[in-house]
């Protein structure tokens, strides 16, 4: 199993689930791993483009509640998966404004397919939207944190949805 491997079965078995807003790193050292990894350890595969270094760089590091290192990373990716990286961020610093301005520039990314299946199945409400629509996902985010809610039914349900769309996306920039 490939160390990238073994960070993404980490955070998958993440007990409890991140949180929808972090106010901590969740494991320091696992950044300071993540930024010393090299560029083949960081996507588990051979060769792989500077593109998606950072952009699995970026991820690995939000997995882990690390805002600010991901950040420094996703604000500096022109491409829309830096965008959508740039967009998680800050939904989850709770700055929804920016994060709505983030996903403006994602267009409709390829992992919102996957992702408003996956999501329907954990918040069947989520169904009448008719397709992933991030907008209205942060503002069901902004809900419950606004009332403190971060351990509320549906703040579980949306942390389990966001924990499937961090797998998805850092699949999708490990591969591009």
């Amino acid at each position: 199993m490939s160390r990238h491997e073994e960070l993404v079965q980490t955070f998958t078995n993440r007990h409890p689930l991140p949180p929808l807003k972090p106010e901590n790193i969740w494991n320091e050292e696992l950044s300071q791993e993540i930024m010393s990894l090299n560029d083949q350890e960081v996507t588990g595969t051979n060769n792989p483009s500077s593109l998606a270094v950072s952009a699995t760089r970026s991820g690995l590091l939000l997995w882990n509640d690390d805002l600010y290192g991901s950040h420094t990373i996703s604000q500096s990716i022109k491409e829309p998966v830096g965008s959508y990286w740039h967009g998680i961020m800050h939904r989850q610093e709770a700055d929804y404004g920016n994060a709505k301005y983030w996903f403006s520039n994602v267009g409709e990314h390829e992992v919102y397919s996957s992702l408003y299946q996956e999501a329907i199945k954990i918040l069947p409400e989520i169904k009448e939207w008719g397709s992933w629509n991030p907008n209205l996902f942060i503002d069901l985010v902004e809900e419950e944190v606004s009332k403190n809610n971060e351990q509320s039914e549906k703040a579980e349900k949306l942390r389990q949805i966001q924990a499937v769309e961090f797998a998805l996306l850092l699949e999708f920039s490990r591969s591009i």
